[in-house]
């Protein structure tokens, strides 16, 4: 037997210290419900859905393949599909990870640093929707390095931000609408995406 054989031997055979000191983080099995904190594999879905949201990774079509974080996160969920409905509210977090899977994501971006753009944030903060992250900026910081990459085609190219006025632009499913000017009216745009078509 050659050395190098003998060494591929002698570590496979070692006991795996490093697995010892990771604790339950070392293990393959994580535990599926929530109790007392959310349970990890449904977090993670859903960080992996916000990244998705984020980063416009597209979606794989190959299922095969890790492809996009939207992918690896329903596959994640996936797996404990068949089983979520046996733990009751300790499947909180795999609710709302389905819920967000299920749902368009969406981004309100608010440009603009003057009375006009706080209202705009307040209409836009206050219409609760799991699946929307609103993001504020001065029109002077709307450059493609302050902003996520599903949005940094996007806001810097718009018209308005040379106006002077402060805006909102909702974007949902990596299609934004026209800029939003007046507040009452972002509420509106705002209420009619969270409400499904019948």
């Amino acid at each position: 037997m050659k050395v190098g054989s003998l060494i591929r031997l002698s570590r496979r055979l070692e006991p795996p210290t490093e697995k010892l000191r990771l604790g339950i983080l070392g293990t393959r099995r994580k535990p599926f419900q929530d109790s007392p904190t959310p349970a990890g594999n449904s977090a993670a879905a859903i960080a992996l859905l916000r990244l998705h949201g984020y980063a416009d990774d597209g979606v794989d079509q190959d299922s095969s393949r890790n492809g996009s974080y939207r992918n690896q996160a329903e596959r994640t969920l996936e797996l404990y599909s068949p089983v979520a409905g046996q733990h009751g509210i300790f499947a909180a977090t795999y609710g709302l990870a389905a819920v967000r899977l299920v749902q368009p994501h969406a981004q309100v971006v608010v440009i603009g640093k003057d009375a006009v753009a706080s209202e705009l944030y307040r209409a836009a903060v206050q219409a609760f929707d799991l699946n929307t992250a609103v993001l504020r900026l001065d029109a002077d910081k709307a450059v493609a390095q302050n902003l996520p990459p599903a949005l940094a085609a996007t806001i810097p190219n718009l018209p308005a931000l040379g106006g002077g006025k402060s805006f909102a632009v909702v974007c949902s499913g990596f299609v934004c609408q026209p800029p939003v000017f007046d507040p009452q009216e972002l509420a509106r745009v705002l209420g009619r995406q969270a409400r499904p078509a019948a």
